[in-house]
């Protein structure tokens, strides 16, 4: 028994396999002289044959992969690989001819589907439906239409409805709209759906596109691709597995997670998992509402660096409204803001769970509220992870529980704090804006030049007697420190000191660490996410 009898592979150097069952001793052998086989036998039994191609740089062409399992018994696996050529794709809302220029415009899944590895798909502004079942998928479920890229290519939308040759990306005025929505009744478990696999040489990327209506539930059931399983309960705006994946001027809002085909989904935004390791530029995942737990964004055994980018005003009947990592997530922001999110449970802001990592520099995390006992308003770190915030801002949290600014719960959670502000955030009256649930296990923060509450910490980690921080008095409407004799301008971190800082880290942080978020140079000893 042969797992996949046929086989499209990318025009890149790759390895690939397929599963062979068999009561005999295998034999594997080919004639396309640009499949090269692992190996030509087998013993009998489940066996993962395997085989690396050629990069192509011409036509599509196949190949035969004959498999013999004894003396009678004969199978053969068509391996296809796409073209070396990389067509390029021009798509409007209606467009039906081939593509291949704006006055004869293609669908766009159309141009999904006859793209390949590098190919470039222009896309003008207007609303986009989802009307191809995922791979895999139930056909005759709509729920199961989607935008899927498989492949490792590029998506740019923001062109005007009447595009020439001459025009340029303003996604600002020309809004190209990826909708799930395709009724009244019916929404799209995911609007966008990458399953493209993981290459070191390509990723998706996608600029200028916003993506919306998607609504992920049916939790209790997948669609299998390529050995993967993707969640119908899972993301929906974007589910994105085991890929390479860039956004740069997205915006992910208006989705949710529902439990209105079953049982109710998380990620309601973004949900990013089996090693997906994405970057954000200037992308805003806003306005997304969670059923569950999850509401902006889910990162699960994966990696986000985000750079300029919200993920504001979301909610979960549950833990995470904002960001979530769980389990074995890294997450770096740059300048981004985490504000306004709102949940019943824990984390309502950023919330890093079992052996997850963030690093937050330069940020503002502020207007979050979690309406539970259990804590976490502002930042919430559980089951052994660590966190770093580094001239970042996070105020004017709440918690009906402990830590409104950060908490940490369950397990030893590393929490180190440089050169920044958390104050005025609100917890229950026996907690504070740094709390820590009371384990044995538990380890003190490390904090230098910050302020925490009222108090100030020097560069040796300790509270400065004399020195004191009023938050409703020092802090202006964008929460900068302001007034006389105001420690948090005077007792920080400037550049050279943040350099040296930076130096301890990888990855590094380079220029990022040295400026605030507006690109202001940090000459003088300011602390938190903003100095001018």
């Amino acid at each position: 028994m042969i797992g996949n009898a046929y086989l499209e592979v990318s025009n890149k150097s790759q390895r690939y396999t397929f599963d062979v069952l068999s009561n005999q001793n295998i034999e594997v052998s080919t004639e396309a002289s640009w499949i090269t086989l692992d190996s030509a036998n087998f013993e009998k039994g489940k066996n993962k044959v395997g085989f690396t191609t050629l990069a192509n740089e011409d036509d599509e062409r196949s190949g035969i992969i004959l498999v013999k399992m004894g003396a009678e018994n004969e199978r053969e696996v068509l391996v296809v690989q796409e073209t070396g050529k990389a067509p390029v794709f021009y798509v409007k809302p209606d467009g039906t001819g081939d593509g291949k220029s704006w006055a004869n415009a293609t669908d766009l899944n159309t141009a999904l589907e006859k793209s390949t590895t590098n190919s470039i798909i222009y896309l003008s502004e207007g609303i986009y439906k989802p009307s191809k079942t995922i791979r895999n998928g139930d056909a005759t479920n709509q729920a199961d239409n989607t935008f899927e890229i498989a492949k490792n290519l590029t998506l740019i939308g923001g062109f005007e409805a009447n595009a020439t040759s001459a025009s340029k990306s303003n996604p600002s005025i020309y809004k190209t709209i990826l909708d799930g929505q395709l009724s009244a009744s019916v929404n799209c478990y995911h609007t966008v759906t990458i399953t493209a696999a993981f290459d070191a040489e390509s990723k998706v990327s996608i600029s200028g596109i916003i993506i919306k209506g998607g609504n992920a539930t049916n939790r209790g059931s997948n669609v299998t691709i390529a050995d993967v399983r993707y969640n119908r309960g899972w993301g929906g705006g974007m589910l994105i597995a085991n890929a390479k994946v860039e956004l740069n001027d997205v915006e992910v809002v208006d989705n949710k997670t529902s439990n209105s085909g079953g049982t109710v989904g998380y990620g309601a935004g973004i949900y990013a998992f089996n090693n997906a390791d994405i970057t954000f530029r200037n992308v805003k995942i806003n306005d997304n509402k969670g059923g569950n737990n999850g509401g902006g964004m889910w990162l699960a055994d994966g990696n986000l660096t985000a750079y300029n980018s919200q993920f504001n005003n979301n909610s979960a009947s549950g833990t995470a409204a904002g960001l979530h990592g769980y389990p074995n997530a890294t997450i770096t922001l740059y300048n981004c803001e985490i504000k306004n999110n709102s949940n019943t449970s824990y984390g309502a802001g950023l919330y890093v769970r079992e052996n997850s990592k963030a690093y937050v520099i330069n940020s503002i995390i502020s207007g979050n509220k979690s309406t539970s006992a259990n804590g976490g308003g502002g930042v919430m770190l559980y089951g052994g992870t660590t966190v770093y915030l580094i001239s970042s801002t996070i105020v004017n949290n709440t918690s009906t529980g402990p830590g409104g600014g950060v908490y940490r719960r369950n397990l030893v959670n590393n929490l180190e704090i440089y050169n920044s502000l958390v104050a005025g955030n609100i917890q229950a009256s026996t907690s504070k804006d740094v709390d820590n649930f009371v384990e044995a296990t538990a380890t003190n923060p490390t904090i230098r030049n910050s302020v925490i509450m009222t108090s100030v910490y020097s560069d040796q980690g300790t509270i400065e007697a004399g020195s004191s921080f009023v938050p409703s008095a020092m802090l202006n409407s964008d929460f900068m420190p302001i007034g006389q004799n105001n420690p948090a301008l005077v007792k920080g971190v400037d550049k050279e000191g943040l350099s040296a800082y930076a130096s301890t880290f990888n990855p590094i942080f380079s220029d990022h660490i040295t400026k605030d978020m507006f690109g202001a140079e940090r000459q003088l000893k300011i602390m938190g996410y903003k100095v001018k």
